[in-house]
């Protein structure tokens, strides 16, 4: 860690998010932003482990002179996590010879803790298209507040970059012989996806399968949860495990959940909208704005003018929202909205970015064919055209949970075949999963039922296919007739929108199966040496990274 006293001006701001899941930091450093989650260094979809490796990826540049620190957790504050691990194993002693002590409260008393909706809050805020809005936070459980009660659901109204909490529901928990139930959606979610999928972290696996069940109305949460017989419960840990069981009772406990969320979101969408009906803007977040099947009929109900969510709904932007918090509390920089023009979703380590020189040492010649092209979004829109899948690896990752054009794996849309092909021998996946398209801006309302000026870059709506291209874009389609749908605009991405212009100059269609470059149960892939290991455990044709194409020798 520097100790520079020539640097006492420029201030550093460190969010340190220590989340149950998905941990992670962010430093704002000169107007630069990284987002590092624990999860994409230690290969461990949803890691909730203390953040050391990410600090360590960053710490030879902190400056302890400038440095300004907040941490968050949900449901319990760090500290007292930190001290019930100080009891299974020397935790602090371990920080302290590490030199990584500075990041708890153990050692540093005066280290700030932010609500954890509020730093949800700030997240969006910090990305918000809008210089006025009504922002719904909503997950399973936030801070406790006291009581044994914990945030479920907080509403802020957004003027500019100030904040001002406008309603508050709270989550209770109880727990029996085996387990813990909460009396609000988020529980019911969490249960069942642990009921269907045997692990509670499957909530986007349970919104897919919905769509093929009936639900079945329940009003009480702690009712529905306790209800669920655990002996018919998914106990197995493979695909295989999964798919040889008969679905039918998971899929309508899945179809019931998410009636209920739809039910209980609108309720309160509904009530803040009646109580500030001047504010025609919406953004949703917290875990509960993953959900892009209710995020859409929030859409199609048109009781907001816009809605906008970001990139990282969920925990993921915890340590973003802590990093700029700190920078608005000590008045660096001005907030100004982000056009939808400017969005980014980019603010993976800068050490993810492929250099030329490490790509040619890691896929070495007696083992890959690798060529440099003097117009790669040529070369790669051919081979899309010609129905080759490719793994497609540029600059920063994307810090959330879905591919946008950065860590992607690319394919021509409309062969017949593709989601089998991908979910089998690609991803690995459930057969029921679908697949998400991305599409330039300018056409998306042309196959999808949406108004011309719609956005959508960060894959948060499922749209409907329009009945015209529901055949052509089946593969890219949920059985309900909806796609996890991404819009592109030129500022965004330049070089994936132009690869999609390109590629829709060859086939005439201005869109690409769009999903992570990983498999499942692991993370979108970081490093060149993650999307090494990609290339070398999966039949994918050919990678494109930087401006080399590269395909594994047979």
């Amino acid at each position: 860690m520097q100790n520079d006293d020539s640097k006492k001006d420029n201030l550093q701001f460190l969010g340190l998010g220590k989340t149950k899941f998905n941990s992670s930091i962010c430093l704002i450093d000169e107007n630069s932003t990284e987002l590092i989650l624990t999860e994409r260094l230690n290969r461990k979809k949803n890691s909730g482990l203390w953040p050391e490796l990410p600090l360590k990826s960053v710490y030879s540049r902190l400056n302890i002179q400038t440095l300004k620190m907040a941490e968050n957790r949900d449901v319990h504050r760090p500290s007292t996590i930190e001290d019930i691990q100080n009891t299974l194993f020397p935790f602090y002693d371990y920080l302290q010879k590490n030199e990584l002590g500075i990041f708890t409260k153990h050692f540093n008393p005066d280290l700030p803790y932010v609500p954890h909706h509020l730093c949800h809050a700030y997240a969006a805020l910090t990305l918000s298209p809008f210089e006025k809005s009504v922002i719904v936070v909503m997950d399973g459980a936030g801070t406790d507040v006291g009581g044994g009660e914990f945030e479920e659901c907080t509403v802020y109204l957004q003027n500019g970059v100030n904040l001002t909490q406008v309603f508050q529901q709270l989550v209770r928990f109880t727990t029996n012989s085996t387990r813990s139930f909460a009396n609000r959606i988020g529980g019911s979610y969490e249960t069942a996806s642990e009921f269907i999928f045997n692990s509670p972290n499957s909530s986007g696996k349970v919104m897919g399968l919905a769509s093929f069940g009936t639900p079945m109305e329940y009003e009480e949460h702690l009712q529905f949860q306790e209800n669920l017989n655990w002996d018919y419960s998914f106990k197995g840990k493979s695909k295989k495990d999964w798919e040889d069981l008969d679905h039918t009772l998971f899929k309508n406990i899945a179809a019931s959940v998410q009636q209920k969320l739809e039910s209980d979101y609108d309720k309160i969408i509904q009530l803040i909208k009646m109580k500030y009906p001047d504010y025609e803007n919406l953004i949703l977040t917290g875990g509960c704005a993953l959900n892009c099947t209710n995020n859409a009929k929030l859409m199609y109900q048109k009781l907001f003018s816009k809605i906008f969510v970001p990139p990282f709904p969920g925990d993921e932007c915890i340590g973003f929202g802590l990093a700029h918090y700190l920078k608005y509390q000590n008045n660096r920089g001005s907030w100004m909205p982000v056009p939808f023009e400017n969005q980014s979703a980019y603010f993976g380590a800068k050490a993810s970015i492929p250099q030329d020189a490490a790509i040619e040492r890691e896929f070495p010649l007696d083992r890959f064919e690798i060529k440099k092209c003097n117009d790669i979004i040529e070369e790669t829109a051919r081979l899309l055209n010609e129905k080759y899948i490719v793994a497609w690896f540029q600059g920063r990752s994307e810090s959330g949970p879905r591919a946008l054009g950065n860590r992607s794996i690319l394919a021509r849309p409309d062969v017949a075949g593709l989601k089998d092909k991908l979910n089998q021998s690609i991803k690995f996946r459930e057969s029921f999963r679908p697949y998400g398209c991305s599409i330039i801006q300018e056409k998306a309302h042309v196959y999808f039922d949406i108004d011309q000026n719609f956005n959508n870059p960060y894959m948060s709506f499922a749209i409907k296919v329009r009945d015209e291209h529901a055949e052509l874009l089946k593969e890219v389609s949920h059985i309900d007739g909806t796609s996890r749908m991404q819009t592109v605009k030129i500022g965004q991405n330049e070089k994936f929108y132009k690869l999609l212009e390109r590629f829709g100059q060859k086939s005439g269609l201005p869109c690409l199966l769009n999903t992570s470059l990983n498999v499942m149960d692991e993370p979108i892939v970081e490093t060149i040496q993650d999307v090494r290991r990609f290339m070398e455990n999966t039949p994918t044709d050919y990678l494109v990274i930087n401006d080399y194409l590269i395909k594994r020798k047979s």
